[in-house]
C-alpha cells in the first residue's frame, strides 16, 4: 500500500511540474505532453527556465535542491526532478 501511495505523490508532483513548466514556458500543450523520461530541455527548458523552476519547486515544496541533486542527469527529466523531490521530501521527514 505505501507504494502505491508513494506513486500516487509521485505523479502528483510530476503533474505539478508540468503546471510550473506550462507557466514558465508560456505553452500548456507541450508542457502537458512531457513524459516521465522526456529530456526536459527539449520540451523547452532552456537553462533560465530551469533556474525559474527549481526555484519554485524549492519554494513550493519547502526544500532547497543543490549540488549533485542540480546535475542534469538527476533533474534533466520530469521523472529525475520527481525522485529528487521525493528523496528531498523523505529525508526532511524522517
Amino acid at each position: 500500500m505505501a507504494g502505491m501511495e508513494q506513486e500516487d505523490v509521485r505523479e502528483s508532483i510530476m503533474n505539478g511540474l508540468r503546471e510550473e513548466i506550462a507557466e514558465l514556458i508560456d505553452d500548456s500543450v507541450l508542457a502537458g505532453g512531457i513524459g516521465e523520461n522526456d529530456q526536459l530541455e527539449q520540451a523547452g527548458v532552456d537553462s533560465f527556465v530551469m533556474i525559474n523552476l527549481i526555484l519554485r519547486v524549492e519554494q513550493r515544496f519547502g526544500l532547497t535542491l543543490s549540488g549533485g541533486e542540480l546535475r542534469t542527469e538527476v533533474v534533466g527529466t520530469l521523472g529525475g526532478l520527481a525522485d529528487s523531490i521525493c528523496a528531498k521530501r523523505k529525508t526532511a521527514t524522517a
